[in-house]
């Protein structure tokens, strides 16, 4: 594995969105199977886009989940993410980006995110 990918970076590749950064779009075409991540909670956090209808999707919530978990290995919230997660120096109290931000630090893998809080922290490295 090379990268971990935040939320929106996963919904924004699947949907060829321009809202993906230049350096990021460059990385990810570049990236073969296996080689760009995603956290567990990723799935949870869509899933909860879908039904608070702040995302559309075409099909079912479990088929798009599903597509999503066979484009990108899926790493658990093991103890150390979980205990790390909540202590993590971030501005945001957002519980989705904390076990992100602990998951990369991890896996000591780089995170593609646009999410500026998480970038000015310096707890990650951040591609974008």
């Amino acid at each position: 594995m090379k990268y971990l990918l935040d939320t929106h970076s996963v919904l924004w590749a699947a949907e060829a969105d321009p809202r993906l950064g230049s350096r990021a779009l460059a990385e990810l075409q570049r990236c073969t199977t296996g080689d760009a991540a995603i956290s567990d909670i990723t799935l949870l956090e869509i899933a909860m886009l879908v039904h608070k209808k702040r995302i559309c999707i075409a099909v079912t919530l479990k088929r798009y989940l599903l597509e999503i978990q066979e484009n990108y290995p899926v790493l658990a919230v093991e103890a150390a993410v979980a205990a790390e997660a909540f202590a993590l120096a971030l501005p945001q109290g957002d519980p989705f980006d904390r076990v992100i931000v602990a998951t990369a630090r991890y896996h000591a893998l780089p995170l593609i995110t646009r999410d500026q809080e998480i970038t000015q922290s310096g707890l990650a490295d951040v591609i974008w």
